[in-house]
């Protein structure tokens, strides 16, 4: 009996403190209203903070403008276990009426759960519950002119306190814009005001005036370089609430992954907060735990998206099957890289370097050949200078790698014939030692390594020429047509990956260089470009690197990639569109 008394005490003073305008105020003096918190569990995740729940619905409830920056139509659920059975409860709706306008409906709860109320210690127990209800219908705008967005709820808040009741109407307002700076970091802030408009709730003889609130929220937008492929950010949130002349702040952080999973943690007044969000498909699963002055408070919350405007996109599904195709191509990629791998643990480094030259050189995207390439060479360098060593055969066999090469093949030939004296049979060794095995072979090795990198060495120095009297565009076409010219020559010679490696290297200090004065693109460096270096075929192959980055999440290098189409051919469309697409899309 004791302990029903406990519970039915317990909730009517919680029930007293969030609805009487007199007695609701906390130890420090300040009302808490049954408005004062939103129900968004991705918000309290981070201290409740607005910006953290930017793609839940129930977002209206806090600024209804932020809406309009939704991609998406969606449909969210959230219960808050509070105290001796009491819950808060949620359910929010966001749908896409036109390109930058969203209707939103938001409806949450708190009840009280059943309560065992008696006239006196002899009457019969009744079962009763209290509930209150907000009811918000939202309707959010992007404006193309200011570039900002606006919003407004209408809400109708209803108290059920079993022998009163009554409700009334109110109205918010609230506007939000997108800063983004240097296409790196991004900050968005927004301005809401809630109740500006109001009527008054009257339970007894006396009316509870409903709290105006306002809010100014802020986000700053990190991107995480070391994650680029997946788009990684931390977002650090600052907000100020305003509410019956006492000024709050509102702190969180969250490392969001790949754009799918997300870690908060954040502070709101006398609470600490933390949570997490995963996205599996369409359906994202949020928690937060607010650590009180009270108890732990458990916020659950699940959300169903549909009809993104980017997955239906044309340009998305492009961009979905360049990346398919590029999975294919790294799948052949690692199935090589595999064999190869066999081959270095049998330490048949001759056979495992061929197929990992061809991997480098072929699948220009596939770079985890690139350690194993350099360990093979720089242990065989190093064991081919040891002056002394019991190993003779180990140290015949480096020395005749190392020999073959660097075009040696004289001296490679007698380094394996030393090796076979000390091992006997080895069908590799016979198989690279039959290439070079005569002195015709040799010179016919030593004329094509001599051809090779002549050409490759005429290729690299037009293209540092070039790239010294910024001519940007020859510069890259020469490193490009060196990168071609050593990769389909079908000959491991002494420095192809070297002539390789330094073409890449001048390609992406040009991209960069390109990037940093994007600003003057199609201004005087485009106007005095030479028509005669416009490259339709090398737009093309820039804009398609630029979709598969862009499928991975690799935004800014693909915009990076999309530019250098511009430069290529100023009229390229495609790059043109996509251009567009990307800039619309990172600033939202």
């Amino acid at each position: 009996m004791q302990n029903t008394c406990n519970k039915i005490i317990a909730v009517i003073v919680l029930f007293a403190i969030l609805l009487n305008p007199q007695s609701s105020y906390s130890a420090s003096g300040r009302r808490k209203h049954f408005l004062s918190h939103g129900p968004s569990v991705c918000s309290f995740g981070a201290g409740e903070s607005v910006f953290a729940a930017y793609r839940d619905p129930a977002i209206i409830q806090y600024n209804p403008a932020l809406l309009a920056y939704f991609d998406c139509n969606s449909l969210s659920f959230s219960r808050f276990n509070l105290f001796e059975g009491s819950s808060y409860n949620s359910g929010s709706v966001a749908v896409k009426v036109t390109n930058k306008s969203f209707l939103g409906i938001s409806i949450s709860n708190l009840s009280s759960g059943n309560i065992e109320a008696r006239e006196n210690i002899y009457s019969v127990e009744q079962i009763i519950s209290t509930n209150i209800w907000n009811y918000v219908l939202s309707m959010s705008k992007f404006s193309d002119t200011l570039q900002t967005a606006f919003g407004i709820n209408v809400k109708y808040l209803y108290y059920d306190l079993y022998y009163k009741k009554d409700g009334s109407y109110t109205i918010d307002s609230g506007i939000a814009k997108n800063i983004s700076i240097k296409d790196t970091l991004g900050i968005k802030i927004g301005l809401s005001i809630q109740n500006f408009l109001s009527g008054k709730i009257k339970l007894d003889c006396a009316s509870d005036d409903i709290p105006i609130i306002c809010r100014l929220s802020s986000v700053l937008i990190s991107p995480l370089y070391y994650r680029f492929r997946s788009k990684d950010t931390m977002n650090f949130y600052l907000d100020l609430k305003y509410e019956d002349s006492f000024i709050d702040f509102y702190g969180g952080l969250a490392y969001i992954i790949a754009d799918k999973y997300c870690v908060r943690a954040g502070y709101y007044p006398r609470h600490f907060t933390a949570g997490f969000g995963i996205e599996i498909y369409s359906f994202s699963l949020d928690y937060a735990a607010d650590f009180g002055e009270v108890d732990l408070i458990n916020r659950l919350a699940l959300t169903y998206k549909w009809g993104n405007s980017k997955n239906s996109d044309g340009f998305f599904q492009e961009a979905q099957q360049a990346l398919y195709i590029e999975k294919e191509n790294i799948k052949k990629a690692k199935e090589k890289f595999k064999k190869a791998k066999i081959l270095y643990h049998k330490k048949e480094y001759l056979r495992a370097s061929d197929i990992l030259f061809d991997i480098l050189t072929s699948y220009s995207n596939f770079e985890s050949p690139e350690h194993f390439y350099e360990d093979i060479h720089n242990m065989m360098n190093k064991i081919a200078e040891q002056k002394s060593s019991l190993d003779f055969d180990k140290v015949s066999y480096a020395r005749g790698y190392v020999n073959y090469y660097n075009g040696r093949y004289k001296e490679a030939l007698n380094d394996w014939k030393r090796y076979l004296s000390f091992k006997g049979e080895n069908e590799e060794i016979k198989e690279y030692s039959e290439k070079i095995d005569s002195e015709i072979k040799i010179e016919e090795f030593q004329k094509r390594e001599f051809d090779l990198d002549l050409e490759a060495s005429k290729l690299f120095e037009e293209g540092v020429r070039e790239y010294n009297e910024r001519k940007w565009i020859s510069s890259i076409k020469k490193m490009e047509k060196l990168k071609e010219f050593v990769s389909v020559s079908n000959n491991n010679f002494s420095k192809t990956i070297e002539y390789y490696d330094k073409a890449k290297e001048y390609i992406n200090k040009i991209v960069a260089k390109l990037s940093e004065n994007r600003e003057r693109y199609n201004s005087l460096e485009a106007v005095s470009s030479d028509r005669a270096e416009y490259d339709e075929s090398a737009a093309n192959d820039k804009y398609m690197e630029g979709l598969v980055l862009y499928a991975q999440g690799k935004y800014y290098e693909a915009q990076r990639l999309w530019e250098l189409a511009l430069r290529f051919n100023p009229n390229h469309k495609k790059s043109k569109i996509a251009l567009s697409k990307l800039r619309d899309f990172i600033k939202e």
